[in-house]
């Protein structure tokens, strides 16, 4: 009897043990955004500006995450005072990003394994890579460059 108690113990905590985490691990390691459709039509750049160096990070399976700026090849996003955390919710992806005096929640849903960022039905779709891609600093700059000269700045 003892030996059946300690086996349906153990098969309990088992199981606890594979749903303690809440299914993190399917979601664990790096993420940016590939495509975004905006009323129909579907972009990967924003004024020459890919959008895989807008939004791109990375979730630890201990629920902490690391963003990753647009420049994140030049300076360390930490230095800043940027951390992020991450949870499931609800069957959502909660990234939560702190920045200085700021906090920015961001919730994704799965679709088709791509988080899936839904704003006023704009949908921006990221994708798990291996490795982010590559950054043109310079170019990225001269861009936001465009945007200042473009308000007078």
């Amino acid at each position: 009897m003892k030996r059946i108690v300690s086996l349906l113990l153990l098969s309990v905590m088992f199981v606890f043990c594979l749903t303690g985490c809440g299914g993190r691990e399917k979601y664990a390691g790096k993420w940016e955004a590939k495509e975004m459709n905006v009323n129909g039509n579907v972009i990967d750049s924003l004024s020459g500006v890919p959008l895989n160096v807008m939004m791109r990070f990375q979730l630890n399976d201990s629920g902490s995450a690391e963003w990753a700026s647009p420049l994140s090849n030049v300076k360390d996003p930490s230095l800043d005072g940027i951390t992020a955390s991450w949870k499931i919710k609800d069957g959502k992806i909660i990234l939560t990003v702190n920045m200085k005096d700021e906090k920015n929640v961001i919730e994704f849903t799965d679709e088709d394994g791509r988080l899936v960022y839904d704003r006023n039905g704009s949908k921006l779709y990221l994708d798990r890579v291996d490795d982010y891609s590559p950054v043109d600093s310079q170019a990225i700059l001269n861009s936001f460059n465009g945007f200042g000269s473009m308000f007078g700045g």
